[in-house]
């Protein structure tokens, strides 16, 4: 292959790459099987990976990226039910922590503070609940706990239990009656399709926002599908994806910050310590040297003119 045929095919495949990171958490968890977030976006637009990989994106992330690569990924009735994973936070155990600092030496965004031999501890803003503090830590004395979010879109939610109880979309018969009882002028079926396919873009254009969750299209619809639950259920999950998003963009400024950190310290001088005498003697005879190099030379200047 010639040279300007590979650039020709590797501008794109960068372009690719670029946007699809773009999407991710960017924890740099591994989960995928890739170093990070940036190898896994280069793998989806190599075609050597595959779109449901991300873990902390979960469904909803899986269909974007889909979507990007030209793949059609059904979404199945759990994934759109708990279409993205709570998000997950560090806790040390401060009774069995023993300040080794591996954790913090493995943590990309620098959020654990310490010392060593002495207590750590976690950042919560700047933590992604990552995990790769886990497997370093010799005493396994680390946590991931789950952050309650208000309105997360989970599977235990009234909204999602109406939903997974209630009659499918597919039992839809396109009767229209939804669209005469909206008083907002929306679309409820198409809405509700849109958002069953995770589709959030397509449903903010129909106007998701405007849905003041009144119900009426619940009570016109003759098969008794709970169409405001989907409504509901879609708002939390447009609100996690902007949330996840702001947390990305946060993460990336620690991880950057943190690399400008490591770049200080590998160009700041090693300051060798002085190592203290084995013993008493060794001691001594040290201050007596040292004492005798100040006599030999002499009164400094200043004592001399005095």
């Amino acid at each position: 292959m010639s040279d300007a045929s590979t650039s020709s095919t590797q501008g794109p495949r960068r372009r690719l790459a670029a946007e699809l990171q773009a999407l991710l958490p960017q924890t740099q968890c591994r989960q995928c099987g890739h170093a990070g977030c940036a190898p896994y976006a280069e793998a989806l637009a190599e075609g050597s990976a595959r779109p449901d990989a991300c873990a902390p994106g979960g469904p909803a992330l899986s269909r974007r990226l889909a979507e990007i690569v030209g793949l059609r990924e059904a979404v199945s009735p759990a994934g759109f039910l708990a279409p993205v994973p709570p998000p997950l936070r560090a806790r040390i155990r401060p009774e069995d922590c023993i300040g080794c600092t591996k954790c913090i030496d493995a943590c990309p965004t620098d959020a654990i503070l310490g010392a060593a031999r002495q207590l750590h501890g976690v950042l919560t803003d700047d933590c992604t609940g990552c995990g790769l503090c886990l497997p370093p830590c010799p005493v396994d004395c680390i946590d991931l706990e789950t952050i309650a979010v208000a309105a997360w879109p989970v599977a235990d939610s009234p909204a999602a239990r109406a939903i997974a109880s209630g009659t499918p979309i597919a039992a839809c018969t396109d009767c229209g009656k939804c669209v005469v009882a909206c008083p907002s002028g929306l679309d409820p079926r198409a809405l509700a399709a849109r958002l069953r396919e995770l589709d959030t873009d397509a449903a903010r254009g129909l106007g998701l926002a405007r849905c003041t969750e009144c119900r009426a299209c619940d009570d016109a619809c003759p098969v008794d599908i709970p169409l405001s639950a989907h409504f509901v259920h879609g708002k939390a999950l447009v609100g996690a994806l902007a949330t996840l998003a702001a947390d990305a963009a946060h993460a990336v400024e620690r991880q950057r910050a943190r690399q400008r950190r490591l770049d200080r310290a590998a160009d700041e001088p090693v300051v060798q310590l002085v190592q203290p005498p084995a013993g008493r003697d060794e001691a001594h005879a040290g201050i007596a040297a040292a004492l005798a190099r100040v006599r030999a030379r002499g009164p400094r200047q200043d004592q001399a003119q005095d």
